[in-house]
């Protein structure tokens, strides 16, 4: 009788400690989750969670235990102490994912912990504190559950390929982290950046600000392009076409005018212009510039519009298609007649007896750069420049030497004005050059009729030649100076 009296006291004591005690706690861990609220602490969440979930299980586990008196083996306080567990492990692993990887600095190794190894860590966890609480509060063998559980896991593995296979995609990408939150990517069509990747799919922001959300074994299996690895730099490419009758050189420097000018277009490495193809109404030109992936779409705007704006300035053609009616019973030539280099190197005064153009007489055009014949060839005509800048060298030791500048309306090769000989000098277009080669019977019925012609080119041939003499003559006295050993006799690099 003492016993139960005593018992009873026992309840009574719990009973009044739970009603004072469990609204008071309630109200303390209230203010304490408030004033964390107000000093932006992540532990906020966490105090909340306690408040509602861990503490009103612990009230329910001391009244069935303590206030009732029923034994801890029963169903219900096993129940209860089963929430009670679970509920402290769930809020200790919250609290630590606030804390630690939540609310990390900006760049440290706790932001860059994927979320998916979180959560997979935390199911983990959880499972551990399950078996536990299994064997301990229940006073069962795990062993028998593991078996129950291998069987199961085959069943629901079956009815849930697809949900798990992407698990598994996830923990592959997460092994070999082709990207991360943050990064610029591309696959199947999908593009922008990466805001989350969770143990079934990534979500990708486009730059449409859509969100996109991708199956992790979709970004396993297909080709992913990464813009921000290793550098979050974009390289594009511009396509656009001129018309043939604008110079290549001079569209290339265009373009390259436009890349260079336009803000947000890196120039290191530099962009590049390139002639591409010719197509059926346009020859085809490639910009290639660099830029932040940021940027992308912005700066390929504005070059894109600058591109317009050089074309006009330097007086470019970007041709489009055009359906045109052609009568062929119609006289007279069809579009714009382009003169010939033969008909424009007539309109020099002294030039003006050039004959037709045919077998002794042919038009060649040379891009910026280009050689038109190296020192030694056989040339078996005479050269005419009518537009355009041509360089003389000759090559003293391996070392170029400038002789002449050659002018519109000069000749040059002289060499091949008596037949097949030798070149003396190196001829190199410094810019877009267009040239007659006139056979050795032309050049004589030319300076027959023109005797004044025949003087001056033989004055400005002289000149040149007294020119490469002096250059030879300068490079051998500065190496006999130098104490170089003199060229071995009969040698003709000389």
């Amino acid at each position: 009788m003492t016993e139960l009296l005593a018992g009873m006291e026992d309840r009574w004591r719990w009973a009044i400690g739970l009603a004072l005690g469990f609204p008071a706690v309630l109200v303390v861990l209230n203010e304490l989750a408030l004033a964390l609220a107000r000093a932006q602490q992540p532990l906020a969440k966490s105090v909340r969670t306690l408040r509602t979930r861990v503490v009103p299980v612990l009230a329910l586990v001391v009244f069935l235990r303590q206030v009732l008196g029923l034994p801890a083996n029963t169903l219900w306080p096993r129940l209860a102490a089963t929430v009670l567990w679970v509920s402290v492990v769930a809020a200790v692993l919250g609290a630590v994912n606030l804390v630690v990887f939540e609310h990390a600095r900006p760049g440290s190794w706790q932001q860059r912990v994927p979320r998916l190894l979180r959560d997979l860590l935390r199911v983990v966890l959880v499972a551990m504190a399950g078996g536990l609480v299994y064997a301990f509060v229940w006073d069962r063998e795990i062993t028998g559950a593991l078996a129950a559980l291998g069987v199961t896991s085959i069943v629901v593995g079956l009815a849930l390929q697809e949900p798990l296979g992407n698990l598994f995609s996830g923990l592959m990408l997460l092994m070999e982290r082709p990207f991360e939150v943050g990064h610029a990517i591309e696959v199947s069509g999908v593009s922008g950046v990466v805001k989350e990747i969770n143990w079934r799919s990534a979500h990708i922001r486009s730059a449409r600000g859509v969100l996109q959300i991708v199956p992790n074994s979709v970004l396993n299996k297909e080709v992913l392009f990464n813009y921000s690895s290793p550098t979050p730099v974009r390289m594009e490419e511009i396509e656009v076409g001129f018309s043939y009758d604008d110079p290549p050189n001079v569209v290339r420097e265009a373009l390259l005018e436009v890349a260079r000018g336009t803000p947000g277009v890196l120039q290191d490495p530099a962009p590049i212009a390139a002639t591409f193809s010719y197509g059926d109404s346009a020859i085809q030109y490639k910009l290639i510039y660099r830029t932040a992936e940021d940027d992308r779409w912005p700066v390929r705007n504005e070059v894109v519009t600058r591109i317009w704006y050089a074309a006009r300035r330097h007086r470019l053609t970007i041709p489009y298609p055009i359906v045109t009616n052609i009568n062929h019973f119609a006289a007279g030539p069809f579009g714009n007649v382009v003169p010939t280099a033969a008909e424009r190197a007539r309109q020099i005064p002294s030039l003006s007896a050039l004959p037709e153009a045919g077998t002794d007489v042919r038009s060649i055009t040379f891009g910026r750069d280009e050689v038109i014949f190296k020192e030694g060839a056989q040339l078996s005509g005479v050269y005419l420049l009518v537009s355009g800048s041509v360089l003389l060298q000759v090559v003293v030791r391996g070392e170029p030497q400038d002789v002449a500048m050659v002018a519109p309306g000069e000749f040059f090769g002289e060499a091949g004005m008596y037949g097949v000989q030798p070149a003396d000098a190196l001829a190199v277009a410094l810019v877009d050059s267009d040239v007659l080669w006139l056979g050795p019977e032309t050049v004589r019925a030319l300076f027959e009729a023109n005797p004044r012609l025949a003087r001056d080119t033989g004055q400005t041939i002289d000149l040149r030649r007294r020119a490469a003499q002096s250059a030879r003559r300068a490079v051998k006295e500065s190496r006999d100076r130098a104490g170089e050993p003199r060229p071995a006799t009969g040698s003709t690099r000389w």
